[in-house]
């Protein structure tokens, strides 16, 4: 597959193997639209069904291969792909709408996150063992057996690579759908990853809303990890339970930011901003709505729509453009229809922010940031995930109301508080009902992608990815207890044995 900026032709990939298909799909630039990036083949339930049959016979020889051994050929791929970033990054770009920066900081994620989990691995995967004068138990780390995952367009090298890097470490074998609005660059580093490995560990499927399914259901897929919606979530997990596979779910979030009455709007204002926007609101754990004390709702207003204001909403590859458009067109809808509604309800809407090139947005999906003041704390647009460069800010009167309100929604993935009083801010933290709370910031560190397991409560999924915890969603633990006093009298029987032929 190339990856330079022409219109390309990518097929499925099973055993590795390029495989065609008689129908085809088309990948557009979602900031320009008459550009064609891609023609991708469109898989049936058929292939998948090949797909994972190709990953079960290889499963059957790959999960006997020394961890040491797959650490080395995930190191290895991990170097390939990290050769390749800077053609992923501009093909993220083209396919997927986002800055380039943020498309780089995907691929760099991705080739991160191999190498994290390859770190973690050998030491994790030893067996436990546990003695006594009676009994010797051993705690073996085994595989499932067939990965299903299936990966959303916003952050596809990273995502996929939380789910590839444990199911192959840990000695199970693939199968990846990509989603169709960004196929592409993760599929040419799936590709090169397999390149490494042999025929079948990793295999990938393309399609539309046959292929999820023909996976989550099938009877040699013993593994299910998803990223995506609520709604599609829910079907994952139903289809799971006719044949009780192991699912790993991360279904977004409607992150709270809460401002305590200590803190400077002009002090965290640039560091919110760059939270709430991050690849034009399109991350699962961006700040999607923030509370604010009444006393000081007015500067912090304010102060949050200067600094909007100064965002350039244009192309991915624009260097000058600090937010890009969103990727398809059902998102752009959606954010469309929340800030009419919000608007037709009476709050107060802002779209700020300049227009590069504005001749071309007719072109693209292009929307200017919105900030959204005097609204109804039940609105659509605060309770909801907008997903896209919307924010709404929300008054409140004590502590204790603003936590009603965060912990009001079936979301419960990232959050973060922001105040000068650590004390104050922690003791309010261990109150949100969230997989993560950070405190006077909202994104990981370098410590953070080593140490906390990522992942969400409520609605917003099940388990959890990255470090050891996430590790282990994909292994079984296989117990073998020995009977000591047994074996004991064996070695007396054996002893005698021998005793008598000398």
């Amino acid at each position: 597959m190339q990856t330079n900026p022409t219109t390309v032709r990518l097929e499925l990939l099973i055993d590795n193997k390029a495989v065609p298909t008689n129908h085809y799909f088309e990948v557009r630039d979602p900031g320009k639209r008459s550009s064609l990036v891609a023609m991708v083949a469109n898989g049936n339930a058929a292939h998948a069904d090949q797909a994972v049959r190709a990953a079960h016979r290889a499963y059957l020889s790959w999960r006997d291969i020394p961890v040491a051994r797959r650490i080395e050929l995930i190191l290895d791929a991990a170097q390939a792909v990290e050769a390749e970033a800077s053609a992923l990054a501009e093909t993220l770009v083209r396919e997927q709408g986002m800055l380039l920066a943020d498309t780089r900081r995907d691929v760099a994620n991705g080739v991160e996150t191999l190498r994290e989990i390859a770190a973690i691995a050998e030491d994790f995967l030893k067996p436990e063992q546990h003695e006594d004068g009676e009994s010797l138990i051993q705690i073996h780390k085994a595989p499932r057996g067939v990965v299903a995952a299936i990966v959303p367009w916003n952050a596809p090298m990273g995502l996929t690579m939380a789910k590839v890097a444990p199911a192959l470490v840990s000695g199970n074998t693939i199968v990846v759908k990509p989603s169709p609005f960004a196929p592409l660059a993760v599929s040419r580093a799936l590709e090169l990853i397999a390149r490494f490995l042999p025929d079948g560990v990793v295999n990938v499927v393309h399609g539309d809303g046959e292929i999820g399914p023909a996976l989550t259901r099938h009877p040699l897929v013993r593994k299910i990890s998803f990223t995506g919606g609520i709604e599609t979530g829910k079907a994952v997990m139903a289809a799971a339970a006719e044949s009780v596979k192991n699912i790993g779910l991360e279904l977004g979030g409607n992150d709270p930011a809460i401002v305590l009455d200590d803190a400077a709007p002009e002090e965290i204002v640039p560091h919110l901003i760059k939270r709430i926007f991050v690849r034009s609101g399109q991350v699962c754990y961006a700040v999607k709505r923030i509370y604010v004390p009444q006393s000081m709702y007015g500067a912090f207003f304010d102060t949050l729509c200067e600094a909007v204001d100064r965002l350039q909403v244009g192309y991915g590859l624009d260097p000058r453009a600090t937010l890009a458009p969103v990727n398809n067109h059902n998102q752009f809808r959606h954010i469309r229809g929340l800030v009419d509604s919000a608007r037709r309800d009476g709050a107060q809407v802002l779209e700020l922010g300049g227009r590069l090139a504005p001749e071309t947005w007719d072109e693209g999906y292009y929307l200017r940031p919105a900030v959204i003041g005097k609204v109804a704390p039940d609105a659509p647009v605060v309770v909801g995930e907008q997903f896209g460069p919307i924010i709404p800010v929300v008054p409140y009167g004590s502590e204790d109301e603003a936590l009603r309100m965060a912990n009001g929604t079936e979301h419960g993935l990232g959050s973060s508080i922001w105040t000068r009083d650590v004390d104050r801010g922690q003791a309010l933290a261990r109150r949100i009902e969230a997989g993560l709370t950070f405190i006077n910031s909202h994104a990981r560190t370098k410590l953070g992608d080593r140490h906390i397991p990522f992942g969400g409560v409520k609605q917003s999924g099940i388990g959890r990815v990255r470090t050891r915890i996430g590790l282990a969603e994909y292994i079984e633990h296989h117990t073998v207890s020995l009977d000591k006093r047994t074996l004991g009298a064996n070695h007396k029987k054996e002893d005698h044995h021998a005793t008598q032929s000398r």
